[in-house]
């Protein structure tokens, strides 16, 4: 038996403040692949995951998340069957992580992705004490230990690697890995080309149109990258 459908994307659309952001784009992803999406600023890579993630005010073309519109999924149903993790989130209550992880109703689960991501000494710590880069994985902490079955589920993160020290990006990169392992459809919107050529599966975006889809080796070539990013010989464009 194959791995379930999770994410069906056909012709996406979105159009923000009267101009076309994303251009009907498609993406199919199912439990235990990994895609990224890439591409330089202003591609439209965070607004194809927002709509994917069902937080888009509107879209034009079909999408289901695990067979179901996100428009018409409960909050219940969308928090079993996806994630979402924003690139710059934010927290407007300044709590000890100990007292997040009471609140996120996960707390073993949230401890134990602190654990993984270095973050266990910081357990008696405020939120608004930590470092940009130590914030951020809170965060990732927090979105992830909701997750509570992985399998035929969406984790869609954005950027999860920006702003975080070499030791954390690894730990991310494995974290994908082991979640989309365990079946999850994992979509990933990033800069880090490295995260980027260790998925299944690469959307170069640009201007919010698909300019090649495929196996990392088969996007990410020289040519694309001159195309893409305006940077010759096949050098990998920076995430800054």
């Amino acid at each position: 038996m194959g791995e379930p459908l999770v994410i069906k994307a056909l012709g996406l659309g979105v159009e923000l403040g009267g101009r076309r952001v994303i251009d009907g784009i498609s993406l199919i992803a199912s439990g235990g692949t990994t895609t990224a999406i890439v591409g330089p600023n202003g591609a439209g890579k965070t607004t194809l995951l927002r709509t994917i993630a069902g937080l888009a005010a509107r879209h034009d073309g079909e999408l289901t998340i695990a067979g179901i519109d996100p428009a018409k999924i409960s909050a219940a149903g969308a928090m079993a069957t996806r994630i979402y993790c924003a690139q710059r989130p934010t927290c407007a209550w300044n709590y000890p992580l100990h007292d997040l992880a009471r609140i996120s109703g996960q707390s073993e689960a949230f401890i134990d992705w602190l654990v993984k991501l270095s973050l266990e000494e910081a357990i008696h710590r405020r939120i608004w004490e930590l470092s940009g880069g130590e914030q951020k994985a809170v965060h990732l902490a927090f979105a992830l230990s909701q997750l509570a079955e992985p399998f035929g589920c969406a984790v869609l993160l954005d950027e999860p690697t920006d702003s975080l020290d070499f030791h954390r990006q690894a730990a991310v990169r494995s974290a994908v890995k082991a979640l989309a392992q365990a079946g999850a459809a994992c979509v990933i919107a990033t800069h880090d080309m490295e995260l980027a050529r260790a998925c299944d599966r690469v959307l170069v975006l640009a201007e919010g149109r698909l300019i090649a889809e495929g196996t990392p080796t088969e996007t990410l070539t020289p040519a694309v990258i001159r195309e893409v990013w305006g940077v010759d010989l096949g050098v990998t464009p920076s995430a800054r």
